[in-house]
């Protein structure tokens, strides 16, 4: 029984995952390869009661209209997302031409950015920790628009606490996408003036987030699935000292496969900061609402509220 449990645990390992799991399957067929972490992803669900129970907690509290059937199944559907995403950061090197990549991920009212771009405008792109976001990015490069970012991973020390095998992964990540990218990725503790120069050359993604305990930023409070959040006007501020468009969008999973929808720029000289940041909340909001198996915070809900 011990040496079983020992196993059980072993399986259930960040290790496992991401050393021998997700390289392996990164090597399979794409349907094959995402069908089987979601297999895991399912296994990983009931080896962690507590935490889905949470994550359906959280979803009771805004969505106080559906069944508890309905959230559990959106529920299950985030922990197999959450593998899913995981194998990205693997499978995505293996893409070879345009027709694997268009099969990977397709791009949807993208062709604006695109001619943003070839008339010398500089461009941003935002969205939420909702889907798998970074896939974004494959699509763009596979058009010739190389797309950087700013995050708050990627510095030389663990600030963040977490478990070393996750932070090693999400190191891997990071470098995996930059050099597939060939784009700057900022650390957000870091100075913000490179992203002014690399906006000349580069899209940069910033996401809509969330400020840590420990951080000091500018913020403007917003509603936000039925509580008040305080939001950072970091999106805004650099948009307009740099003069950019801001391109929202937000990566859709279905059975066909992924799907990166791009929407109406916002001129960001001719908004205020204010007005920025509530369009794109809303629009975050809007996305949470409609399928809200989708996004990643769901855990944190408590803690994006203000008292």
């Amino acid at each position: 029984m011990v040496k079983a449990l020992n196993m059980k645990n072993y399986f259930t390992s960040l290790a496992f995952k991401y050393q021998y799991l997700l390289p392996l399957l990164a090597k399979l067929p794409q349907v094959t390869a995402y069908r089987l972490v979601s297999f895991y992803g399912r296994f990983l669900a009931s080896q962690h009661l507590a935490e889905r129970e949470a994550i359906i907690h959280q979803m009771q509290q805004v969505l106080v209209d559906r069944e508890p059937e309905q959230l559990a199944e959106w529920t299950d559907y985030f922990f197999l997302m959450n593998q899913r995403e995981a194998l990205d950061s693997f499978y995505f090197q293996t893409l070879k031409n345009s027709s694997e990549v268009k099969q990977f991920i397709e791009l949807v009212d993208y062709q604006p950015l695109v001619d943003a771009r070839k008339q010398g405008r500089r461009v941003m792109i935002t969205s939420g920790h909702y889907g798998r976001f970074w896939m974004a990015g494959v699509g763009l490069k596979e058009q010739g628009v190389s797309v950087g970012t700013i995050t708050r991973d990627g510095g030389d020390t663990n600030v963040h606490g977490l478990p070393e095998a996750e932070y090693q992964y999400r190191l891997f990540k990071l470098a995996s996408l930059k050099k597939y990218f060939d784009a700057p990725f900022l650390v957000e503790e870091q100075s913000v003036r490179p992203i002014y120069k690399a906006l000349d050359t580069h899209v940069m993604a910033v996401f809509i987030d969330v400020p840590h305990a420990s951080e000091t930023m500018d913020c403007i409070e917003l509603p936000f699935l039925g509580g008040v959040t305080d939001f950072p006007l970091g999106i805004a501020r650099i948009a307009k000292k740099s003069k950019a468009l801001i391109f929202p969008y937000y990566v859709n999973e279905s059975r066909s496969g992924l799907q990166a929808k791009f929407y109406p720029a916002l001129e960001a000289q001719d908004l205020t900061d204010a007005e920025i940041m509530e369009h794109l909340v809303q629009l975050l909001e809007a996305q949470i609402l409609a399928n809200p198996q989708q996004w990643w915070l769901w855990q944190a809900l408590p803690m994006l509220w203000k008292n």
